[in-house]
């Protein structure tokens, strides 16, 4: 019995020291939680990972207007999926925005959370719409930004950035 605990031990202690690394190559990640205040070196590369499970037609996009290129330089986005077995959309999914800090200043990053196929890409709802009653000016984007955790409905995550 205590070879078994002092293995169960050793096999959690194992996974905290895990569980405080980066992402693949290093890399900080930043989750919805994680929107405001975050502050990377110039040169160093992060991560911002949000849940999705685009099987079931939720996605993210990256929204326009862009990051500043001479602050953020985006590199990708990738997805990876957990679980689920034979069932489509029956496991979790995360999706990654890949960044390097490029120079020193604030930048800011906006997402847009697409739960059941409510949008189809970060530039056709980030832009405002024209005014139908003012021509010449535009209304609001029809989605909001978020203050909570993603939810049922379409909106935007905005993260700022600062690099050092």
């Amino acid at each position: 019995m205590r070879t078994v605990l002092t293995s169960l031990a050793t096999t959690a202690a194992g996974v905290l020291v895990l569980s405080g690394c980066g992402a693949s190559g290093g890399a900080d990640e930043y989750g919805t939680e994680q929107r405001a205040g975050i502050t990377v070196d110039a040169g160093g590369e992060f991560t911002l990972k949000v849940p999705a499970n685009p099987a079931l037609g939720q996605n993210w996009y990256l929204a326009e207007p862009r990051p500043d290129a001479d602050i953020l330089k985006y590199r990708g986005k990738r997805e990876e999926e957990e679980g689920g077995g034979d069932l489509t959309g029956g496991g979790d999914g995360t999706q990654f925005f890949d960044f390097t800090a490029r120079g020193p200043g604030k930048a800011t990053v906006k997402l847009l959370h697409c739960p059941m196929a409510g949008c189809h890409s970060g530039t056709e709802s980030a832009a405002p719409f024209p005014n139908p009653t003012a021509p010449g000016t535009t209304t609001m984007s029809p989605f909001p930004t978020a203050t909570g955790t993603p939810d049922d409905l379409p909106a935007f995550f905005v993260y700022t950035i600062t690099v050092r």
